[in-house]
């Protein structure tokens, strides 16, 4: 039987860019501002988003951008990386709504995909380096962080260019002093962002890789101490205004607490056995052509580009252990090396497309691609089915019915190109590739925004009502801390108070006073505090008051562990009495009791 071989063409190194890299790079921009700039605001701030949000709008309001704060209180939750990004999107728009606050990320997705491809382009050929930064762009996980204010996209943003580029400059010969330096500058950014993970990343990826390259003199040289000082200059800059306008407490919590919360052994065997699995899921749909690497064919011409593979493979191995092995390790915590596992995606797809057309590696790529063929055409067949049948008939996908039509007409078109593009040989993949990646980013920016836009609660009016009660000029206060996704929506100051434990302990002039309260409140415990900062109080009032409203601030209202927001009065004159928090739950279990007798 006679074999037709394709042979890989011969790339030359380039440094230039040419009117294919250009038009890489303006369909790349036109993909992330269609996936992540299109309906950004339309959906509800959630999750972290306003944790932030609200720091962001008090430092402009004090014009400490050294220190975060929360309720004037010190938040060492985290370096203020993201907090300075909307502020200074705040700042600009004149207040940190919702653009200033999701603008970022997305920014962020853009400047990534960017770096990408630039990176793929030094080693491969440009269709290469594009599905690279569309792998990237399109995946679940950075499809659903990039469009929100979470720190995740920046993230990544600076650890790969940590990564990438000092692995780019260490190919290219660069002077060792601008190889560390700008490795160590990424470092230091990302370190910003969320703490020590990058460095640590940095440090011990590239010490790996220069083992594995057997050129461990390049890391013992002087360049790397002066690298390693831009990196101690970027965070002194910011960390001794924080210590000194703070304390010592201060600067470790902002460092260590939160990665000590990642580490403990309690769930690790099933952490260990799931986290892979939830990994494959996050970067869906692109994950699946891993299954190519079973076939010693892929993986021998992946040696062939061992430059820039051994790399790629190193971080990974290096970096994945930290998030598998800690029991508290959520799926995004591995996002920083999304953008080598974007790179290493695609150098995949290039190889199954390179490999002689009878091989195994060759149908491994065929078939990743008809699947999704054979998933997006069954998709778009049963939302439209769905959408014609009766509502007690019908699932409840939460979308208009004249969308749902136009996106099952694309989706359809969509399977039919990937499947014509890679029924016969899968040789020019990047076609399949656009195809794809379009109907992954608009699914995330059409179907998924309209669920969350259904399914996620707007406490604008309720906290619109609940100020009505509140006479105008009156001073309101929290007993603790108070819920910074109420606090955002509510949008003035709201006085931070301890927990009242006598009738003195209530401010002359505070008439109107909130508190949050937790579905697992009981009369004896309250739980207070604000992030990984928690302890619990009594539970009661040591004052007469009213309950003037509730509502709660999560984002869905309905959920068994929902927490709300409680407006109270204080009854005057002022006379002790005790008043439990839960005093609706005392009512209804006074009147379950009533029955019962």
């Amino acid at each position: 039987m006679r074999v037709n071989v394709i042979p890989a063409p011969a790339v030359p190194a380039r440094t230039d860019l040419g009117w294919s890299d250009l038009r890489a790079a303006a369909l790349i921009l036109i993909a992330v501002a269609l996936f992540y700039g299109t309906r950004l605001t339309l959906e509800p701030l959630v999750g972290e988003e306003t944790r932030w949000a609200t720091a962001a709008r008090e430092m402009l309001t004090t014009g400490d951008w050294a220190v975060p704060r929360q309720q004037g209180q010190v938040f060492p939750e985290r370096p203020p990386m993201t907090i300075w990004l909307m502020a200074i999107g705040g700042w600009l728009r004149g207040d940190v709504d919702p653009v200033a606050i999701r603008l970022p990320s997305a920014i962020a997705v853009a400047l990534t995909a960017l770096l990408i491809y630039g990176y793929t382009r030094a080693f491969a050929l440009g269709s290469t380096a594009l599905i690279a930064a569309l792998v990237y762009t399109t995946s679940g996980q950075v499809l659903q962080i990039g469009r929100r204010g979470e720190s995740e996209a920046v993230f990544a943003l600076f650890v790969g260019a940590s990564l990438l580029l000092w692995h780019l400059s260490y190919s290219r010969r660069w002077p060792p002093l601008a190889v560390w330096s700008i490795g160590f500058a990424f470092a230091a950014l990302a370190a910003l962002v969320k703490g020590p993970q990058a460095p640590v990343y940095f440090g011990a990826i590239t010490a790996a890789y220069l083992f594995m390259n057997r050129d461990l003199r390049y890391l013992v040289r002087w360049q790397t101490v002066a690298g390693a000082l831009v990196f101690v200059a970027i965070i002194a800059a910011w960390q001794i205004p924080f210590y000194r306008a703070t304390d010592w407490p201060s600067v470790r919590a902002i460092w260590t607490g939160l990665a000590g919360d990642r580490i403990r052994l309690s769930g690790l065997l099933t952490h260990a056995i799931s986290y892979p699995l939830e990994t494959c899921g996050c970067i869906l749909p692109w994950s699946p052509i891993l299954i190519a690497l079973l076939f010693s064919g892929v993986r021998d011409r992946l040696r062939e580009k061992s430059q820039v593979t051994r790399f790629l493979v190193t971080a990974i191995v290096v970096a994945y252990p930290t998030v598998w092995m800690a029991a508290a390790a959520r799926g995004r915590y591995f996002m920083p090396l999304y953008p080598v596992l974007a790179v290493f995606i695609a150098l995949v797809i290039e190889t199954c497309s390179q490999a002689p057309f009878a091989s195994g590696a060759h149908g491994a790529g065929r078939r990743f691609m008809l699947s999704w063929a054979v998933l997006i055409g069954g998709c778009a067949a049963f939302i439209a089915v769905d959408s014609a049948l009766p509502d007690n008939w019908s699932f409840r996908l939460y979308q208009p019915t004249w969308f749902v039509y136009l996106f099952a007409a694309f989706a359809v078109v969509v399977a039919a190109v990937i499947w014509i593009s890679s029924s016969s040989r899968f040789t020019r993949p990047l076609v399949p590739v656009i195809a794809l990646a379009s109907v992954a980013g608009l699914s995330a920016a059409g179907l998924m925004v309209n669920v969350n836009i259904a399914r996620w609660s707007n406490p604008t009016s309720a906290i619109a009502e609940l100020e009505e009660r509140i006479p105008p000029g009156t001073r309101l206060a929290s007993l603790t801390e108070i819920e910074h996704r109420f606090a955002y929506y509510y949008g003035k100051p709201i006085v931070q108070l301890p927990w009242p434990e006598t009738v003195s302990d209530i401010p002359a002039d505070v008439d109107y006073f909130v508190f949050v309260r937790h579905w697992d409140d009981t009369p004896q415990s309250h739980l207070a505090g604000r992030g990984r900062a928690c302890y619990h109080t009594a539970s009661t009032l040591p004052f007469e008051w009213e309950e003037m409203a509730s509502l709660c601030s999560d984002r869905q209202v309905n959920a068994a562990t929902a927490t709300s927001v409680v407006l109270g009065r204080v009854i005057r004159p002022i006379r002790s009495a005790i008043s439990d928090v839960t005093k609706s739950q005392d009512r209804i279990a006074g009147r379950t009791m009533a029955l019962t007798k």
